[in-house]
């Protein structure tokens, strides 16, 4: 059997069908899990959505970013890209496809590989990814060093008629056209000065062994309510949000909760909170659907919370939100991240 040999290059504007094609495939496939990162979405079993509408376009909306392509006899077979996260210099891998054939394993694997070598020549100080949780895809990234640290359940409030008489928002909206839960429960907008509360319940809600991987510091909070890249999630370098707004709970002068919603033009709206043990996650989730609007409720909504978020997993399925997939979160360390100045002694 003769091998056709791979190329693997940057994408270009005239493989703009070639690859729509190739995603279309990748990810409406039997084995998408497996040829895909697999980050779950409704499938095409239930009429919803499908993650290739997630990515409306190949050309990310987020720049810088890095996108190569593998090529075998003229024909594209598998495709990566890496996004830049603002305010750092780590990336975040959001697809690796390959089509269908014995060598899409080897394809997918070329393309990684391709993909950090180019980080490393442009000072990439951590790659981050998130997989299904398939044995796959958890060996490939295992094979080219990266660290499996977290996983995340991706929660799915299905798209709702505000106008039908089973309406979950009829019953939050009073005749007067005021927002029952938004009365009961006290949100506030969050913005850049609460940086230092948010990172105060995230510390909260995150084990420590996590919350030294992420490495986040307070001010990576200011960015919260304008760029929805902290906290982190599977599915936040996916979405291309147009609007994003946050809210936090007030609780004995500290968060008691924290909501980020993106919401999308086209497709569904994205939603990331937490909850700090002891507040009622399933009436502050309440009044923040209340808040995000009909458009939300309309579209459908993605949540995704941590396995180890006990508290948001118990407020998300009492407020209609159902789970259809869990991911693994990655990172590969490829230099070391200085934070924060050390302490040394005074000079005398």
């Amino acid at each position: 059997m003769i091998e056709i040999p791979r190329t693997i290059r940057p994408a270009r504007i005239t493989d703009r069908q070639a690859l729509t094609d190739l995603t279309r495939r990748a990810h409406g496939a039997s084995d998408s899990h497996r040829r895909t990162l697999g980050v779950p979405a409704p499938s095409a079993e239930s009429p919803r959505i499908s993650l290739s509408t997630l990515m409306p376009s190949w050309l990310p909306l987020r720049a810088p970013s890095v996108h190569l392509v593998a090529e075998m006899d003229g024909e594209l077979v598998g495709s990566c890209r890496a996004i830049e996260e603002p305010h750092r210099d780590d990336w975040v891998i959001t697809e690796l496809d390959a089509d269908e054939g014995p060598m899409a394993a080897e394809i997918r694997y070329d393309l990684l590989r391709a993909i950090v070598d180019e980080g490393g020549g442009r000072g990439v100080a951590r790659f981050h990814a998130a997989c299904a949780d398939v044995r796959d895809n958890l060996e490939l990234f295992g094979q080219s060093s990266f660290m499996a640290y977290a996983q995340e359940e991706i929660w799915w409030r299905a798209p709702e008629s505000a106008g039908g008489p089973r309406s979950w928002l009829r019953s939050l909206v009073s005749r007067d056209g005021r927002d029952r839960s938004a009365d009961a429960v006290d949100l506030q907008p969050a913005g850049a000065p609460d940086a230092w509360h948010l990172f105060d319940l995230w510390t909260h809600a995150t084990p420590p062994a996590i919350a030294r991987i992420e490495g986040y510091g307070a001010s990576d909070w200011e960015s919260a309510a304008q760029e929805a890249i902290v906290p982190r999630s599977a599915l936040n370098p996916i979405l291309h949000f147009s609007e994003v707004d946050t809210w936090l709970l007030p609780s004995q002068q500290r968060a008691g909760g924290f909501a980020q919603h993106g919401a999308c033009r086209s497709g569904p709206h994205y939603l990331r909170f937490l909850v700090r043990d002891g507040a009622d996650g399933a009436e502050f989730l309440r009044a923040v659907l209340a808040r995000m609007g009909s458009d939300a409720s309309a579209a459908g909504i993605l949540a995704p919370v941590r396995t180890y978020e006990t508290a948001g997993a118990r407020a998300a399925e009492a407020a209609g939100f159902e789970p259809i997939g869990r991911v693994t979160l990655l990172v590969r360390e490829v230099r070391a991240q200085v934070r924060q100045p050390a302490m040394v002694p005074a000079i005398r």
